[in-house]
């Protein structure tokens, strides 16, 4: 199973907050019984209060790059969004557990000094500094304009991106977590919840 950067450093840092984390096999579109196909979400994550969420992650340069010193890129597609709440629908057949239960995680890699969180959160994995952000989906579809229509693609204006997205560990735990060392893939951490 292929996993880019951003889906690997995601599910790092779920272990790393201890909050429960199941990886979806995407490699394949799933064929739903009408002959249409749809695609898979990444993960499925449990928060601290119980409930479980089907998370789409969103890898996103911080800024976006050497030449658009754009920040807070949050662009999706028609196709994630809607294939997120057709897998709420799926998953929750029968029951309550998923309903408005989907999010997508917009994993940024940050590239300089300036950051989306203060640097002792920040998430280290094979050099690089990661910052996670978490909107469910019907609120970001609430707030997303069509950026193209060639690409089916969407956004949410900055401003409000920054308003309705919250860091990860507070949506999933409920608490901020605090990095008091550098962090490698291989070594043991030290972390302060409050």
């Amino acid at each position: 199973m292929w996993k880019n950067r951003y889906e690997v450093a995601f599910e790092r840092y779920m272990r790393l907050i201890q909050r429960p984390c199941l990886s979806n096999r995407q490699e394949r579109r799933f064929l739903l019984s009408s002959g249409a196909t749809l695609k898979n979400f990444d993960n499925i994550v449990q928060s601290v209060d119980g409930s479980a969420w089907i998370v789409d992650v969103k890898g996103r340069l911080f800024p976006s790059g050497v030449s658009s010193r754009r920040y807070w890129k949050n662009w999706t597609t028609r196709d994630d969004v809607l294939g997120l709440l057709r897998w709420e629908e799926i998953l929750n057949a029968g029951g309550r557990q998923y309903r408005d239960r989907s999010a997508f995680v917009f994993a940024y890699r940050v590239l300089g000094s300036k950051s989306p969180l203060p640097e002792n959160r920040l998430f280290r994995l094979r050099g690089e500094r990661y910052a996670f952000f978490v909107v469910p989906v019907k609120t970001y579809l609430a707030e997303a304009r069509l950026i193209s229509p060639r690409w089916n693609a969407y956004e949410t204006p900055t401003a409000r991106f920054r308003e309705i997205a919250r860091p990860a560990d507070e949506f999933f735990f409920d608490a901020p977590v605090f990095v008091s060392e550098p962090l490698r893939a291989e070594s043991t951490v030290c972390l302060t919840f409050s």
